[in-house]
């Protein structure tokens, strides 16, 4: 028993081969220190590679909202998804990074910022895709560790995710966009989120007024006409803080020609839903014309004028026996009847509104290049008067210049111009309404006095003609 004990008592004290236990401790510290720098920062890449990946399929994906309808977009979003990211991380060298079940389909909501998935058979069009790219060893192979795994560590396992929202800029839903000047006098208002660019500048004179939330851009700020000091709070409230430096692309006014063609097809794929009939009405006898009897409902008209033609828009009955002995007509024909669903396409015409008449839920255009391809007398209103709610819009197409020379109220209208767009007013006689009004036209926009601009914000509709989606990364 002595014997045990002094041989334990010896072995303990004994020193031999401490160095070799020392060292080989220091060796696995060692170890795990590297791997913290070497393994730690391979994941730290390979995490970085997949959140490309998830970006690009996550764009990718959201190219494909809108090409088709809710019953098939999920599996155009997966494929298109699927697609870029093998492209990005390749299969054999690091397996199925994107599973099906990670490609989601559904909303995002800006103000809470929550994505919610759709659900099958919802008639509400997605706006926003979510992806998530995993190493994880599941499907993929894991990140594995080279130093770490002699400190007992073998592996990471990575994901990430991205998500992107299609969604259309204000500036394209409501503003006035010239690819010219902008070039206004005084008493303008612009309220809500409405949205002022020109490309090559915007000429304002003083007095005007810009609400906190509204856009006034251009591409070079010094071209703010005449001089710099116009464009500060002095000259003009508001425009200050209004103020940005910015570009944009003017391709709906570059398309036009091929967007009159497509809308003389009652088959197009981009005909609005109120286009019901496969009809086109073509209309000869413009000398008798009057648009509340020989315009058909649910169908493209297509209306052939000599060239440079103005042909009135209105009710004709009213128009001819207005001013005819004592009898205006004005007992018998009411004015502000209502056109609706249908599009109007103009051969050589210019066309002419009278307050008669009102459009709404329509689209006129015409591939007249004159002055005054679309005017106006006073106290016409265009589109509905519906604070912005869905349906009632308006658009006016020409490849030539719009001239409104008096006083006039739209609501949900939208115009494309090939040339200038003018809007006059009946000076001191009452001011014009524009809400929810967008302008677009490839020369300037003329503005006069006394006409208020508003946006309609969150509640904006999309534009009716040629509309430019956006897709951005909400997370």
């Amino acid at each position: 028993m002595h014997k045990v004990l002094r041989q334990t008592i010896r072995f303990i004290r004994n020193e031999d081969g401490i160095a070799t236990a020392w060292a080989i401790g220091w060796l696995i510290i060692c170890f795990a220190i590297a791997g913290l720098s070497i393994d730690a920062t391979n994941a730290w890449k390979v995490k970085q590679i997949l959140q490309s990946t998830a970006d690009i399929a996550a764009h990718a994906g959201g190219l494909e909202l809108g090409t088709v309808g809710n019953s098939e977009i999920e599996a155009a979003v997966i494929v298109a998804a699927n697609e870029y990211a093998t492209k990005n991380m390749n299969v054999a060298r690091y397996g199925d990074v994107l599973v099906d079940s990670d490609i989601l389909t559904g909303f995002w909501d800006a103000d809470t910022r929550v994505f919610t998935q759709m659900t099958s058979g919802s008639l509400n069009i997605p706006n926003a895709v979510r992806v998530t790219t995993r190493q994880d060893g599941v499907n993929s192979s894991k990140v594995g560790t080279f130093f770490l795994r002699f400190a007992g560590f073998d592996y990471f396992t990575v994901a990430t995710s991205a998500t992107v929202e299609r969604f259309v800029s204000k500036c394209e839903k409501d503003g006035l966009m010239a690819r010219g000047v902008v070039d206004m006098s005084t008493q303008q208002e612009f309220l809500g989120t409405y949205c002022v660019h020109g490309q090559g500048g915007i000429g304002v004179s003083q007095g005007n007024y810009f609400e906190s939330g509204t856009t006034a851009s251009m591409f070079d700020l010094n071209d703010c006409m005449p001089n710099i000091t116009h464009c500060t709070d002095e000259a003009n409230i508001g425009i200050e803080e209004a103020l940005r430096q910015n570009s944009m692309t003017f391709g709906k006014v570059d398309r036009i020609s091929q967007t009159i063609d497509n809308y003389k097809d009652p088959g197009w794929v981009g005909q609005p839903y109120y286009i019901t009939k496969l009809l086109v009405k073509d209309i000869w006898d413009t000398r008798n014309f009057d648009a509340t009897t020989d315009l058909e409902p649910n169908a493209v008209n297509i209306i052939h004028c000599s060239p440079g033609e103005n042909l009135n828009l209105g009710d004709a009955a009213y128009l001819n026996n207005k001013g005819s002995g004592t009898d205006s007509g004005a007992e018998t024909i009411p004015p502000d009847l209502l056109i609706t669903d249908m599009v109007i396409v103009g051969v050589g015409c210019d066309f002419v509104f009278d307050k008669t008449v009102r459009y709404e839920d329509a689209i006129i255009a015409t591939d007249s290049t004159g002055r005054q391809t679309f005017s106006g007398s006073a106290n016409i209103t265009l589109g509905r008067n519906d604070d912005c709610a869905e349906g009632g819009e308006l658009a006016l197409i020409t490849a030539g210049d719009i001239s409104f020379a008096a006083k006039m109220n739209a609501f949900d209208v939208e115009m494309i111009a090939a040339g200038d767009v003018k809007f006059a007013s009946l000076g001191n006689d009452g001011e014009s309404i524009h809400q929810g009004t967008s302008v677009w036209a490839g020369g300037d926009i003329k503005i006069t006095t006394k006409h208020t601009f508003i946006g309609c914000g969150a509640d904006a509709n999309d534009p009716t003609v040629d509309v430019k989606y956006t897709l951005r990364f909400v997370e």
